[in-house]
């Protein structure tokens, strides 16, 4: 008796769990397994080397930092090659 109260209970479990599971307000669901970068534009997505123009002005999407090839992606302006100009001048030691 007790077996089949754990099976009825076991199904229950089971059917309310995929009840659950199913999505029925949105049909186009993307999961990522992984999150990865992406510059933003108007709701859409970009990846690394886009160039977008607005105006006069081109901008690419790239690394913030030249040196950490996992730090976010922005948009930076870019020369007329479509390379980035950085903000930030290289810092160096000087020693007199």
């Amino acid at each position: 008796m007790k077996s089949l109260i754990y099976i009825a209970l076991f199904t229950l479990l089971l059917t309310t769990t995929q009840a659950r599971a199913v999505d029925t307000n949105h049909k186009n669901v993307t999961l990522l397994e992984m999150p990865y970068n992406v510059c933003w534009y108007q709701g859409v997505q970009y990846s690394e080397g886009s160039l977008i123009k607005q105006l006069e002005h081109t901008f690419v999407c790239t690394h913030k930092y030249v040196n950490q090839p996992q730090s976010q992606l922005v948009w930076l302006k870019a020369d007329k090659e479509g390379q980035p100009i950085r903000l930030d001048p290289v810092k160096t030691i000087r020693v007199k």
